[in-house]
């Protein structure tokens, strides 16, 4: 079938129009979940952090998370991700105002939405940056990342079941600062069992903490590899390729181009994905959305995908199969409207469907879906 595009603002009763960039994850069942703010025309976001969700019928719902938790209002956009060792999902953001806490929204089916305040749970202090939420199966562990407020330090606030605790990521390992306008993100490598934490540095250097049995450890990636520096971008995103046994990190180089780190087991890689596919010219300071599609019953060669912003306002894909790049200008090619912002993105391996959602010009939610 391909790429078909569908209008979420429009096609949910009751969905309001959004602002800022949307957060979308896939839970139990094969229900989608996005969630962004709402929008004001008078002062611009609401404050209310909203969800459209739907079943494998494809019929979206729209509630209120924040009114229906009892959370704090939101500053701009949100993070959210499962903690499948619980059953839960989970919203992180920072409150309105730039309050400089942590705020979570936390769901289970026993329970409803509940909200929670990290900063005071785990002691920790003030974030900079938009936090950042990801769950190490392996260890059954949450993940939480942002920038503090002071010194260009990454902190992680972690929880194993036992309550929240601080890590200072930068202290514990010796790392350099962070760029002051950087945001970290981070992802679990479950068949090496190792967190790894992104984030870009003042040189535009792409910063590497990972974390295996004995230690949390860094890097730069950058120097290793002798890949151009990151564009002013906020945030540089990673992502696992577990058919290849790979890790992958794409983002928009200071020349312009796609640019990809890849890991094996002989260490960091770069390669130019915008030579090597041909494909348009990046929005210059844009944050690719990548994953693997991996070999199953939909898809019995496993292929890779980054999802980027082009300079020309519309969404395009990159995608590789069996050693070679292809370029695929998904927003033009179905008449999706202009994208403002970054693209999210994931796959239900096992409905063989890849899905994109993104912010539009006119303040609606669109989701482009393909399926086999």
């Amino acid at each position: 079938m391909g790429w078909s595009l569908k209008n979420l603002t429009t096609a949910t009763s009751g969905a309001p129009h959004a602002v800022y960039q949307p957060t979308a994850w896939l839970f139990a069942q094969f229900t989608r979940h996005v969630v962004f703010q709402g929008y004001n025309s008078t002062t611009g976001g609401d404050g209310q952090l909203y969800e459209l969700y739907c079943s494998a019928s494809d019929d979206w719902n729209v509630k209120n998370l924040v009114s229906e938790a009892g959370g704090a209002p939101a500053a701009t956009n949100s993070n959210g991700y499962i903690w499948a060792h619980q059953g839960s999902q989970h919203v992180v953001y920072q409150g309105q105002r730039f309050d400089g806490h942590v705020h979570e929204l936390w769901y289970t089916e026993d329970d409803g939405w509940n909200a929670n305040d990290l900063t005071d749970a785990a002691g920790a202090p003030l974030t900079l940056s938009q936090p950042y939420g990801y769950e190490t199966y392996y260890d059954g562990t949450q993940r939480v990342v942002y920038q503090a407020q002071h010194g260009g330090h990454i902190h992680e606030l972690s929880n194993s079941g036992d309550g929240w605790h601080d890590l200072d990521l930068t202290a514990a390992t010796g790392a350099p600062p962070c760029a002051p306008d950087a945001a970290p993100t981070g992802y679990s490598f479950e068949d090496q069992q190792t967190a790894h934490v992104l984030v870009r540095t003042e040189l535009g250097h792409v910063l590497e903490f990972w974390k295996d049995a004995a230690a949390w450890h860094w890097g730069d990636l950058t120097a290793a590899t002798g890949a151009p520096v990151v564009s002013d971008a906020e945030t540089v995103n990673g992502y696992v390729f577990r058919g290849q046994g790979t890790q992958h990190i794409d983002y928009v180089g200071g020349n312009g181009h796609l640019q990809e780190l890849w890991w094996d087991t002989t260490g960091w890689h770069h390669f130019d994905l915008s030579a090597a596919a041909g494909a348009v010219t990046p929005y210059p300071t844009s944050s690719p959305a990548g994953y693997a599609f991996e070999a199953g019953l939909f898809q019995p060669v496993a292929t890779q995908h980054v999802i980027f912003t082009g300079r020309d306002g519309f969404v395009h894909e990159l995608w590789w199969r069996e050693g070679v790049w292809h370029t695929n200008d998904i927003g033009p090619l179905v008449g999706a409207p202009p994208i403002v912002g970054d693209p999210v993105a994931f796959v239900e391996v096992d409905e063989g469907t890849q899905n994109v959602f993104y912010l539009s010009d006119a303040h609606e939610i669109i989701e482009l879906r393909w399926r086999p």
